[in-house]
Protein backbone atom coordinates (compact mmCIF):
# COMPACT_ATOMS: atom_id res chain seq x y z
CA UNK A 1 0.00 0.00 0.00
CA UNK A 2 1.30 3.44 -0.86
CA UNK A 3 2.11 5.67 2.07
CA UNK A 4 -0.33 8.26 0.79
CA UNK A 5 -3.22 5.82 1.19
CA UNK A 6 -2.51 5.00 4.85
CA UNK A 7 -4.08 8.18 6.23
CA UNK A 8 -7.54 7.88 4.62
CA UNK A 9 -7.69 4.12 5.30
CA UNK A 10 -6.78 4.58 8.97
CA UNK A 11 -9.27 7.42 9.24
CA UNK A 12 -11.98 5.29 7.66
CA UNK A 13 -11.41 2.44 10.13
CA UNK A 14 -11.48 4.85 13.07
CA UNK A 15 -14.68 6.52 11.91
CA UNK A 16 -16.42 3.21 11.28
CA UNK A 17 -15.56 2.05 14.80
CA UNK A 18 -16.89 5.28 16.23
CA UNK A 19 -20.07 5.02 14.18
CA UNK A 20 -20.76 1.42 15.19
CA UNK A 21 -20.33 2.23 18.86
CA UNK A 22 -22.82 5.09 18.62
CA UNK A 23 -26.32 3.96 19.53
CA UNK A 24 -27.90 7.28 18.67
CA UNK A 25 -28.72 8.36 15.15
CA UNK A 26 -27.06 11.62 14.23
CA UNK A 27 -28.78 14.77 13.20
CA UNK A 28 -25.82 15.41 10.93
CA UNK A 29 -25.86 17.74 8.00
CA UNK A 30 -26.24 16.37 4.53
CA UNK A 31 -29.69 17.72 3.73
CA UNK A 32 -30.67 19.62 0.63
CA UNK A 33 -29.67 23.27 0.95
CA UNK A 34 -26.96 22.80 3.60
CA UNK A 35 -23.86 24.89 2.91
CA UNK A 36 -20.42 25.04 4.47
CA UNK A 37 -16.84 26.27 4.26
CA UNK A 38 -14.15 23.66 3.51
CA UNK A 39 -10.49 23.66 4.47
CA UNK A 40 -8.31 21.06 2.76
CA UNK A 41 -4.75 19.79 3.09
CA UNK A 42 -3.33 17.52 0.40
CA UNK A 43 0.01 16.26 -0.84
CA UNK A 44 0.20 13.51 1.80
CA UNK A 45 1.75 11.10 -0.68
CA UNK A 46 5.11 9.73 -1.68
CA UNK A 47 4.21 9.89 -5.37
CA UNK A 48 5.77 12.93 -7.03
CA UNK A 49 4.22 15.39 -4.60
CA UNK A 50 7.03 17.61 -3.38
CA UNK A 51 5.19 19.69 -0.79
CA UNK A 52 1.96 20.05 1.13
CA UNK A 53 -0.78 22.10 -0.42
CA UNK A 54 -3.88 23.59 1.13
CA UNK A 55 -7.02 25.31 0.00
CA UNK A 56 -10.29 26.86 1.06
CA UNK A 57 -13.61 26.39 -0.65
CA UNK A 58 -17.30 25.77 -0.33
CA UNK A 59 -19.79 22.89 -0.25
CA UNK A 60 -23.49 22.94 -1.05
CA UNK A 61 -25.83 19.95 -0.84
CA UNK A 62 -28.27 19.98 -3.76
CA UNK A 63 -30.01 16.76 -2.66
CA UNK A 64 -29.69 14.06 0.02
CA UNK A 65 -26.96 12.41 -2.04
CA UNK A 66 -25.25 15.08 -4.12
CA UNK A 67 -23.08 18.01 -3.01
CA UNK A 68 -21.35 20.62 -5.14
CA UNK A 69 -17.79 21.43 -4.02
CA UNK A 70 -15.17 24.02 -4.95
CA UNK A 71 -11.77 25.12 -3.70
CA UNK A 72 -9.10 27.75 -4.21
CA UNK A 73 -5.50 27.10 -3.28
CA UNK A 74 -2.48 29.40 -3.02
CA UNK A 75 1.07 28.33 -2.24
CA UNK A 76 3.97 30.78 -1.87
CA UNK A 77 7.57 29.95 -1.03
CA UNK A 78 10.54 32.32 -0.97
CA UNK A 79 13.97 30.94 -0.21
CA UNK A 80 17.35 32.68 -0.05
CA UNK A 81 20.65 30.80 0.18
CA UNK A 82 23.51 32.93 1.44
CA UNK A 83 26.63 32.74 -0.68
CA UNK A 84 29.76 31.44 1.01
CA UNK A 85 31.77 33.94 -1.05
CA UNK A 86 31.28 37.60 -0.14
CA UNK A 87 32.07 38.58 -3.72
CA UNK A 88 28.98 36.74 -5.00
CA UNK A 89 25.27 37.44 -4.65
CA UNK A 90 22.91 35.16 -2.74
CA UNK A 91 20.85 32.56 -4.57
CA UNK A 92 17.12 33.31 -4.50
CA UNK A 93 14.25 30.99 -5.31
CA UNK A 94 10.70 32.39 -5.52
CA UNK A 95 7.76 30.04 -6.05
CA UNK A 96 4.03 30.80 -6.29
CA UNK A 97 1.13 28.55 -7.24
CA UNK A 98 -2.59 29.20 -7.68
CA UNK A 99 -5.19 26.46 -8.18
CA UNK A 100 -8.94 26.09 -8.74
CA UNK A 101 -11.19 23.04 -8.46
CA UNK A 102 -14.92 22.49 -8.94
CA UNK A 103 -16.76 19.20 -8.77
CA UNK A 104 -19.52 17.07 -7.28
CA UNK A 105 -19.68 14.47 -4.49
CA UNK A 106 -22.08 11.52 -4.65
CA UNK A 107 -22.76 10.17 -1.13
CA UNK A 108 -24.00 6.61 -0.73
CA UNK A 109 -25.70 7.19 2.63
CA UNK A 110 -25.33 8.94 6.00
CA UNK A 111 -25.49 6.42 8.85
CA UNK A 112 -24.27 6.94 12.41
CA UNK A 113 -22.51 10.13 11.31
CA UNK A 114 -20.58 8.27 8.58
CA UNK A 115 -21.01 8.97 4.88
CA UNK A 116 -18.88 7.25 2.20
CA UNK A 117 -18.75 9.04 -1.14
CA UNK A 118 -17.11 9.32 -4.50
CA UNK A 119 -17.02 12.04 -7.12
CA UNK A 120 -15.05 14.06 -9.60
CA UNK A 121 -14.48 17.46 -11.10
CA UNK A 122 -12.29 19.84 -13.08
CA UNK A 123 -9.05 21.38 -11.87
CA UNK A 124 -6.76 24.17 -13.05
CA UNK A 125 -3.49 25.44 -11.66
CA UNK A 126 -0.75 27.84 -12.65
CA UNK A 127 2.66 28.17 -11.05
CA UNK A 128 5.79 30.24 -11.49
CA UNK A 129 9.23 29.33 -10.18
CA UNK A 130 11.89 32.05 -10.55
CA UNK A 131 15.52 31.38 -9.65
CA UNK A 132 18.22 34.02 -9.34
CA UNK A 133 21.55 32.12 -9.27
CA UNK A 134 24.61 33.36 -7.41
CA UNK A 135 26.71 35.75 -9.53
CA UNK A 136 29.79 37.83 -9.08
CA UNK A 137 28.79 41.22 -7.67
CA UNK A 138 31.31 43.11 -9.79
CA UNK A 139 31.58 42.28 -13.47
CA UNK A 140 29.69 38.95 -13.59
CA UNK A 141 30.88 36.57 -16.28
CA UNK A 142 29.13 37.15 -19.64
CA UNK A 143 26.85 34.27 -20.51
CA UNK A 144 26.12 33.36 -16.89
CA UNK A 145 22.45 32.78 -16.01
CA UNK A 146 21.13 35.67 -13.95
CA UNK A 147 17.45 34.67 -14.05
CA UNK A 148 15.72 31.35 -14.73
CA UNK A 149 11.94 31.46 -14.81
CA UNK A 150 9.61 28.49 -15.33
CA UNK A 151 5.85 28.86 -15.73
CA UNK A 152 3.51 25.86 -15.71
CA UNK A 153 -0.23 25.71 -16.49
CA UNK A 154 -2.18 22.56 -15.71
CA UNK A 155 -5.67 21.55 -16.85
CA UNK A 156 -7.23 18.27 -15.78
CA UNK A 157 -9.92 15.99 -14.42
CA UNK A 158 -9.90 14.66 -10.85
CA UNK A 159 -11.65 11.59 -9.49
CA UNK A 160 -11.81 10.74 -5.80
CA UNK A 161 -13.40 8.56 -3.13
CA UNK A 162 -13.51 8.94 0.62
CA UNK A 163 -15.46 8.93 3.87
CA UNK A 164 -16.93 11.94 5.65
CA UNK A 165 -17.56 11.81 9.40
CA UNK A 166 -19.86 14.30 11.12
CA UNK A 167 -18.51 15.09 14.57
CA UNK A 168 -21.52 17.33 15.14
CA UNK A 169 -24.35 18.90 13.19
CA UNK A 170 -22.05 21.72 12.07
CA UNK A 171 -18.62 20.16 11.49
CA UNK A 172 -17.19 17.15 9.63
CA UNK A 173 -13.84 15.69 8.63
CA UNK A 174 -13.28 13.69 5.45
CA UNK A 175 -10.37 11.59 4.28
CA UNK A 176 -10.14 10.87 0.59
CA UNK A 177 -7.83 9.55 -2.10
CA UNK A 178 -7.76 11.29 -5.45
CA UNK A 179 -6.37 10.53 -8.90
CA UNK A 180 -5.79 13.10 -11.63
CA UNK A 181 -5.62 13.04 -15.38
CA UNK A 182 -4.10 16.29 -16.56
CA UNK A 183 -2.43 18.15 -19.37
CA UNK A 184 0.53 20.31 -18.42
CA UNK A 185 2.19 23.08 -20.42
CA UNK A 186 5.52 24.55 -19.26
CA UNK A 187 7.64 27.43 -20.46
CA UNK A 188 11.22 28.09 -19.37
CA UNK A 189 12.85 31.46 -20.00
CA UNK A 190 16.49 32.11 -19.12
CA UNK A 191 18.13 35.52 -19.04
CA UNK A 192 21.91 35.65 -19.40
CA UNK A 193 24.44 38.26 -18.39
CA UNK A 194 25.11 40.30 -21.51
CA UNK A 195 28.49 40.64 -23.15
CA UNK A 196 30.41 40.17 -26.39
CA UNK A 197 29.05 37.25 -28.38
CA UNK A 198 26.30 36.46 -25.85
CA UNK A 199 22.96 35.57 -27.41
CA UNK A 200 19.92 35.30 -25.21
CA UNK A 201 18.48 31.75 -25.42
CA UNK A 202 15.05 31.12 -26.86
CA UNK A 203 12.19 30.14 -24.59
CA UNK A 204 11.94 26.40 -24.05
CA UNK A 205 8.41 24.99 -24.13
CA UNK A 206 7.23 21.50 -23.22
CA UNK A 207 3.98 19.62 -22.64
CA UNK A 208 3.01 16.37 -20.98
CA UNK A 209 -0.09 14.36 -20.19
CA UNK A 210 -0.22 12.35 -16.97
CA UNK A 211 -2.66 9.77 -15.65
CA UNK A 212 -2.68 8.23 -12.20
CA UNK A 213 -0.88 10.79 -10.06
CA UNK A 214 -2.48 10.01 -6.72
CA UNK A 215 -2.48 11.74 -3.38
CA UNK A 216 -4.41 11.69 -0.12
CA UNK A 217 -6.36 14.63 1.22
CA UNK A 218 -8.03 15.70 4.46
CA UNK A 219 -11.02 18.06 4.29
CA UNK A 220 -12.64 19.79 7.27
CA UNK A 221 -16.09 21.30 6.59
CA UNK A 222 -17.88 23.78 8.84
CA UNK A 223 -21.60 23.98 8.07
CA UNK A 224 -22.66 27.52 8.89
CA UNK A 225 -25.78 27.90 6.75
Amino acid sequence: MRKGAIIPVALAILLICIGISSAEESGAKGHKGDKGICFSVSGLSSVEIGQYEGGIGGKCWISKKLALISSIGISVNRQTTTSSNVDYTDTKNNYIRFSLFAGVEDHFFIKNRISPYWGGGLRFSTSTNTIYPSLRIDHPYPGSTKKDRRTTDTFGIRGFCGIEYFFADWVSLAGQYQIDYFYEKSTRKRTLVGGPGVTQPRDYKSTRTTLGLGTSSLVATFYIW
